[in-house]
């Protein structure tokens, strides 16, 4: 499994030293962003804080993506399920100091089904400990960017604080929209009111999404988010339905070997690569990361 990992870094650190900085990238004109500092984030992506991170741009291009979304530095950014901080310490640093950073995690209400579909329970005491995340979070999320790191606050889904609707630029889900919907879509639903309270009109919500194939039917395969792909289909209805235009879709993110059907899911692939047969491990790593669908989504003014 070492020498698998091994080679995984290995490769994916020779493509990386080929990538041109995202400031040397060509771009037709409409593709040209017109808040992003390209300089600055280019120093964000260089950044030694991110050498472990790095050898995953090559499946998740980064600076692309950044540049799909154009969030200005000056930004006030919500990450959903910020979790081990990997797309953090882009934007961290990225919109310290002039903007803000801010995390939004599961409701209680979701965190106690969770337990529930896996066959265990949480107690009262543990999902009031839980309420605290967006009291403890901040720290430790600071973690992930300079000293000079503005991270303005933290919620849960469902308790978003009243000032601070209406005060946000951009929401970023980034493959996060299948745990918010695989025990049942009305948490998706949820996560999108809360994402369209939270923006300033004209705001914009960016989704980075594992994609399921459109021709599966749900007798098929589980395209719900329990394997960890969805339809954009499925992902357009919701989010329109939600009040919000669909603004942009890009396939920077697309992997066309990706066939989306494993009995493992998403997590078959890399980086995950989860299964026991290194034969299959090594087809897997030549597969690549995910398919992925980008969307870019507007708040109406």
């Amino acid at each position: 499994m070492r020498n698998t990992l091994s080679m995984i870094a290995l490769a994916a650190l020779m493509i990386t030293g080929c990538s041109a900085p995202l400031s040397q990238v060509g771009k037709t004109p409409e593709d040209t962003p017109s808040h992003l500092d390209t300089t600055k984030l280019d120093a964000v992506l260089a950044d030694p804080r991110r050498d472990t991170d790095r050898a995953r741009d090559i499946y998740r291009h980064t600076a692309k993506t950044m540049a799909f979304f154009d969030i200005a530095p000056d930004a006030n950014v919500v990450e959903v399920l910020p979790g081990g901080g990997w797309y953090t310490r882009v934007l961290l640093p990225y919109v310290s100091p002039d903007g803000g950073w801010y995390g939004i995690n599961y409701s209680r209400d979701l965190r106690k089904g969770i337990f529930t579909a896996s066959g265990r329970e949480i107690s009262d005491e543990a999902l009031v400990e839980y309420g605290q995340w967006p009291r403890t979070y901040p720290a430790m999320a600071a973690q992930n960017g300079p000293p000079n790191s503005a991270v303005k606050g933290a919620f849960l889904f469902g308790e978003v604080p009243p000032d601070d609707m209406g005060q946000m630029d951009a929401v970023l889900f980034i493959r996060a929209l299948h745990h918010l919907n695989r025990i049942d879509p009305k948490y998706l639903e949820e996560a999108i009111a809360d994402s369209f309270d939270l923006l300033k009109p004209g705001g914009i919500v960016g989704v980075v999404q594992h994609r399921a194939r459109e021709d599966y039917g749900d007798m098929d395969y589980d395209t719900t988010g329990n394997k960890g792909y969805m339809k954009q289909s499925y992902i357009i209805a919701m989010f329109e339905k939600g009040g919000f235009a669909l603004d942009g879709q890009s396939e920077i993110n697309a992997n066309p070997k990706d066939t989306a059907d494993y009995e493992n899911g998403v997590w078959t692939l890399p980086p995950s690569l989860r299964g026991k047969d290194a034969a299959m491990q090594e087809h897997y790593i030549q597969i690549g990361e995910s398919d992925r669908m980008t969307l870019r989504f507007k708040k109406p003014d």
